[in-house]
Parts: structure tokens; C-alpha cells; sequence
């Protein structure tokens, strides 16, 4: 795939997705752009979005049924919406990770406090635990390590 300005853009997907995707592409379900999200609004029919493509100046619009971010990694666990995270940082119960993404856990899960020692009963998964685990956003790498720590705690 060509992105503006010339670069190229290689996206891989499992083999069952690329088969979807593909198929959505086809049947013109799903579009594939660059854009800057301007204003995102809620309506019966799904999502009037306000975007401007990349490489020009004019701010276009389209009634969509569904987004989907993929803006990745760069949230700081400091603005979540989430009250027991926020909380527990302000209480020193849990702290911000080295990379600033989530928030420190030990191998196990256990959520590391301000003094940095690991809680006995404050236990992290998903998204929250990708400076530890990196590759932890997908439904299935969330499953697998949710399975894990209640496995490790029912042996416990």
C-alpha cells in the first residue's frame, strides 16, 4: 500500500483476518485511510466523523457505523478514565512503568507499589501491563494471560 507522500506501508495480518479484510474491502464494508480524527460524534445510525485525509487542508465528513483506534501505544495511565487506577497511583498502591504506558507489574502480574514491591492481592492484565508484556493488546493475548493468573491463583 502506498501512503502519501510516496512511503510505503506494509500491513500483515493472520491469514484468517486477511481473508476478512480483504472480503470488507471488496464489498466496500471497510475503508482503509491516513486522516487526522477531528470530531467523533455519537448518533443513532453509529458515528458522524469530522476528518481531514493526510497531505490536505479540507476537513471532509462521513456517517459511519463503527470506529476503530489504532493509534497505539502513548496513553499515560495518569488520564485514565479508570477510577481504581487512578486511585490506586495516587495512593502509591501502583506506579507508572519505565516507559510511561501503563503501569509496573511483576512477571506474575502482580502490580508493583510505590516502594516497589509487588502486591499480594493488586493483580494487572491487558493493556495496563504492556511495558512488562508488550504484545498484550489483542483479545487473544489477554485471554491467554487472564487464564495464566487465574490459574496461578487458584493453585495459591
Amino acid at each position: 500500500m502506498r501512503a502519501p507522500g510516496g512511503t510505503f506501508v506494509v500491513i500483515a495480518w493472520p491469514p484468517k483476518v486477511e481473508v476478512r479484510i480483504a472480503s470488507a474491502l471488496a464489498e466496500r464494508k471497510l475503508k482503509i485511510m491516513a486522516a487526522k480524527l477531528v470530531v467523533l460524534t455519537p448518533n443513532e445510525d453509529g458515528v458522524s466523523v469530522q476528518y481531514r485525509p493526510c497531505g490536505e487542508r479540507d476537513v471532509r465528513g462521513m456517517q459511519v457505523r463503527a470506529v476503530v483506534d489504532c493509534t497505539g501505544v502513548g496513553e499515560d495511565p495518569r488520564a485514565s478514565a479508570n477510577p481504581v487506577v487512578r486511585i490506586r497511583l495516587k495512593e502509591g498502591r501502583a506506579h507508572i512503568d519505565p516507559l510511561g504506558i501503563g503501569i509496573d507489574v511483576s512477571v506474575d502480574c502482580a502490580i508493583i507499589d510505590g516502594n516497589g514491591l509487588p502486591s499480594h492481592r493488586l493483580f494487572a492484565v491487558g493493556p495496563l501491563t504492556r511495558a512488562a508484556f508488550w504484545e498484550i493488546i489483542a483479545i487473544p493475548n489477554i485471554r491467554n494471560q487472564c487464564a495464566e493468573l487465574a490459574a496461578r491463583l487458584a493453585r495459591a
